[in-house]
């Protein structure tokens, strides 16, 4: 078949062209580079993030926020600090239920429960190994919000305007962030606690040894 020499002479002009371009660009970048000593810059913060967005096990980490907020001249207003610390109350006493359901979950041995590894019914199965995971993930998640709410709450914006309260709203402020600080020093006991006294549950070994625990541990601090 004989060559379209037409064609030939298009792909020889396509080909004297791209290297043209290929040189004007380098002498471009040569030039950036005799002006700038050799060090090409390039302006914006550095932030070294991990990526799991193709994860979708992962999904409760997320990647981190900016290090600094920009507050400006913002008005704080005293009425919006108690929805403020409601809701870190509840997200603490989230965390609990789910750390005590994670760890009773996690004690479960699959071959005992389950003959295909998996739970649930019709339009609802999932993998027990599945389960674990999502278990860990809403943990974090809680934490996360809890961490955040937790700063935020106790941040100097709003300090400065506590004095601004009525007495009553002070107050019930002030009850929910003692009930904050007992929740997060221990959210898991918090939550069998309430579980026990709600439901009047019968403990098992391990909770009677951990029960055992904090009696003596509080008895000593008592003396």
């Amino acid at each position: 078949m004989t060559p379209n020499p037409q064609r030939v002479a298009a792909q020889y002009e396509a080909i004297q062209l791209y290297k043209q371009a290929e040189g004007l660009l380098a002498n471009m970048d040569g030039l950036v580079r005799q002006a700038s000593g050799g060090r090409v810059k390039t302006a914006g913060e550095v932030i070294f993030k991990k990526d799991m967005s193709g994860d979708a096990s992962q999904w409760a980490y997320a990647t981190p926020g900016p290090s600094e907020r920009i507050l400006g001249d913002f008005n704080y207003s005293p009425k919006n600090m108690k929805p403020l610390a409601k809701t870190l109350r509840a997200t603490l006493a989230s965390l609990g239920h789910v750390l005590s359901a994670y760890h009773s979950f996690a004690k479960l041995k699959s071959a005992r429960v389950s003959p295909d590894g998996a739970l649930g019914g019709k339009g609802f199965i999932q993998k027990i190994s599945d389960m674990r995971r999502q278990f860990m993930n809403t943990v974090e998640a809680l934490s996360a919000l809890s961490d955040t709410l937790y700063d935020e709450v106790n941040a100097p914006h709003w300090a400065a305007i506590s004095r601004q309260e009525s007495p009553q709203a002070k107050q019930d402020v002030q009850d929910m962030i003692a009930d904050v600080e007992q929740i997060k020093n221990d959210p898991e006991e918090w939550a069998e606690d309430q579980i026990e006294d709600e439901f009047d549950d019968e403990p098992d070994e391990s909770s009677m040894g951990k029960t055992a625990s904090r009696v003596a541990t509080r008895w000593l601090e008592a003396t």
